[in-house]
């Protein structure tokens, strides 16, 4: 699962609007504390949709992101 956090929770609504308009999979979910220590809302996309939905994330260019993020057995990890 890859994770695109946000500190505005509206940023993180309009990415996931993003993603579902370019029928990107994809989930809200509470950004996880070992990621960031504010209390927001990240946008998560399976595996296999990462690349369609970085292309997304990039044409947009948030400008609150906090980072993406891949999970992996021993957590998350920094993607970019």
């Amino acid at each position: 699962m890859y994770l695109f956090a946000f500190r505005s929770r509206t940023q993180s609504m309009k990415l996931y609007d993003a993603f579902r308009t370019g029928d990107v999979p994809c989930e809200i979910i509470n950004t996880p504390r070992e990621v960031s220590a504010s209390c927001g809302l990240s946008v998560s996309v399976p595996d296999e949709e990462f690349e369609r939905a970085y292309g997304i994330y990039r044409y947009y260019r948030p400008q609150t992101e906090i980072g993406v993020f891949y999970r992996d057995a021993g957590g998350y990890r920094r993607y970019s």
